[in-house]
């Protein structure tokens, strides 16, 4: 893989920077739960939908012309999956065999305790580095407000891909990817629009270090529901030079799904085209579906 990180002629003290940070952020990007002012929207198929919902409005009985393209909308959403189980899982969420090269390490992880245990956790790494701010705090709950209340059941694979060949700088790149299934609906819109009003274009510093944090777009989504955030770590305004200061994450609301894509060490170039794979296996999937039914 090309990666355009190296370590700077000040290796040693980029070294210390990394360190610090790497701590501050890999909270985000190694997984995502339920807070009142922005916590995802987990929405009961038989109930109505919220006001940020999903859900095309039912006509009335009397349907006026166009109620048959709400009706088309009502049929999509009821063909959008519900809880898969752990097989499905793990044949939709990335394999080994979906990734630019052969990973060094590869640990899965089948049940709830691991995400109650090491994901749903809300940390104080960011407003203890950056002070209490709006987007400190809601970094700092992330994990706990994608992941909402009460999953049913979850998967999680992290893989640790070799360093970059010919690089000086020895970091090796992590990718995390999960699901997480509910007996409802999900939508995490609210959390990651709370996410880009207060912490893009750079609101997260403490003295010479920035965090600068954007959204994350896939460019064909396959239609599907997708968000995140690509994140860099800055020192004296310019982008530290190690592999491990660049980060990016990605959710995909996916039925009654919760599905997660991070990494540490890919350019955002490596990083969207695995997206666009776990999006693609997501889209197949759904399509598989739709032709069973």
């Amino acid at each position: 893989m090309h990666s355009p990180w190296r370590w700077s002629p000040t290796r040693n003290s980029s070294r210390a920077v990394v360190s610090v940070f790497a701590v501050t952020v890999l909270g985000l990007l190694t997984g995502c739960g339920d807070s009142g002012r922005g916590a995802a929207n987990l929405t009961p198929r038989e109930t109505e939908a919220p006001e940020t919902g999903t859900a095309a409005p039912e006509g009335p009985a009397d349907a006026p012309e166009g109620s048959e393209e709400a009706s088309a909308e009502d049929e999509a959403e009821e063909m959008d999956p519900g809880a898969l189980s752990h097989d499905e899982k793990l044949d939709v969420l990335l394999s080994s065999a979906d990734l630019p090269v052969s990973p060094e390490g590869h640990a899965t992880h089948d049940g709830l305790s691991y995400f109650q245990e090491s994901i749903a956790v809300e940390y104080t790494h960011y407003t203890e580095t950056f002070q209490e701010t709006e987007c400190a705090t809601a970094m700092d709950r992330i994990n706990v407000d994608l992941i909402g209340e009460d999953p049913q059941s979850g998967l999680a694979h992290a893989y640790t891909l070799p360093p970059e060949e010919e690089s000086d700088d020895e970091y090796r790149p992590q990718v995390y990817v999960w699901m997480l299934s509910y007996d409802r609906e999900v939508d995490t819109s609210s959390v990651w629009s709370y996410v880009h009003e207060h912490c893009t274009a750079g609101q997260l510093q403490s003295g010479a270090e920035q965090v600068e944090i954007e959204p994350f777009a896939l460019g064909d989504s396959a239609e599907l529901s997708t968000d995140g955030v690509s994140m860099v770590i800055h020192r004296d305004g310019a982008p530290i030079d190690s592999a491990a200061a660049v980060r990016h994450s990605m959710t995909v609301d996916f039925g009654d799904n919760l599905v997660m894509l991070s990494a540490v060490g890919l350019s955002e170039s490596e990083f969207a085209e695995l997206a666009a794979v776990q999006a693609q296996k997501l889209a197949d999937y759904a399509d598989s579906q739709a032709g069973d039914t």
